[in-house]
């Protein structure tokens, strides 16, 4: 009977460190997922900002209105939105990277709570 008992409470711990395991593997691929689409967004924004200040510069051209000034301008609010997607995307990653760590120490301490109450 001790034996029957001290087999299925390995197989059980087995289980449990196997299913541990997958949730740390699905985690760390969701991470991953999350910092590619992070870094998607962060580059569209990026190629959105440059298409904008070269439309702004084609249209103040066009209208005889481009000067040093303008374009000095539009270079310095093009440099700040860029500076600031990038501060977001940083922060953004970070904050991924935070929420996964956690994640995966709760995983670890519902396995660990589950041997100490048995």
């Amino acid at each position: 009977m001790s034996e029957d008992r001290n087999a299925l409470a390995k197989q059980i711990r087995e289980n449990m460190e196997l299913a541990s395991n997958q949730m740390k593997q699905n985690l760390e691929m969701a991470y991953n997922q999350m910092k590619q689409n992070i870094e998607m967004a962060s580059n569209q924004m990026k190629q959105n900002i440059e298409m904008t200040a070269a439309m702004t510069r084609y249209f103040n051209l066009m209208g005889g209105t481009l000067n040093n000034e303008v374009n000095a301008a539009i270079e310095n609010a093009k440099n700040e939105m860029m500076a600031s997607s990038e501060k977001v995307k940083n922060e953004m990653m970070a904050s991924s990277e935070k929420v996964k760590n956690e994640m995966m120490a709760s995983v670890e301490k519902v396995k660990d709570s589950f041997w100490k109450n048995k």
